[in-house]
């Protein structure tokens, strides 16, 4: 699975209850599910941001990273194959929208924890 796809589901988690139409009444959840989504789901999701954004931000070593795609580059050119170099910068232009997207989850997650799981 891709980082994109991964990125997207993530922050389909964190849309809780966001409604559609802003002139109906809020969603509300029962205090047992909002407990359940501050022990299970919220731990899960904070992890998962986290491991998106160490990959990213991560060594040349590291599958995916943004130094791993600048390195794949500078060697397709290198060898000359600028149409290859031009795909991998490409994709680094997707990493640093990945990271604002990560960010902003990460962001949400936290307001919703904070209002929500009280101090967890």
């Amino acid at each position: 699975m891709n980082i994109s796809r991964i990125g997207g589901l993530v922050l389909g988690m964190l849309l809780l209850g966001a409604g559609t139409a802003s002139a109906q009444e809020p969603i509300t959840i029962s205090p047992e599910k909002v407990q359940q989504i501050c022990s299970n789901r919220v731990p899960r999701v904070e992890a998962r941001v986290k491991a998106l954004t160490d990959r990213i931000n991560g060594t040349p070593e590291t599958l995916g990273s943004k130094k791993w795609i600048e390195q794949k580059a500078a060697d397709a050119r290198k060898a000359g194959n600028t149409a290859r170099a031009d795909v991998l910068d490409a994709r680094l232009k997707l990493r640093d929208a990945q990271l604002v997207k990560l960010s902003k989850a990460g962001e949400r997650i936290g307001k919703f924890k904070s209002e929500h799981c009280g101090s967890k």
